[in-house]
């Protein structure tokens, strides 16, 4: 019973970084394109 529950505490915290890493991903890579256009419409 505490060993599922340590798997399912690890998993949920696996899945969190998951989506923490990939909202950071997304975000660097809007403003990098953003820094782009910008400088290209300069």
């Amino acid at each position: 019973m505490k060993s599922e529950n340590y798997l399912r505490t690890l998993y949920t915290k696996e899945k969190g970084w998951f989506w923490f890493g990939l909202t950071v991903a997304i975000q660097i890579v809007l403003i990098s394109v953003g820094y782009i256009v910008m400088n290209i419409s300069l």
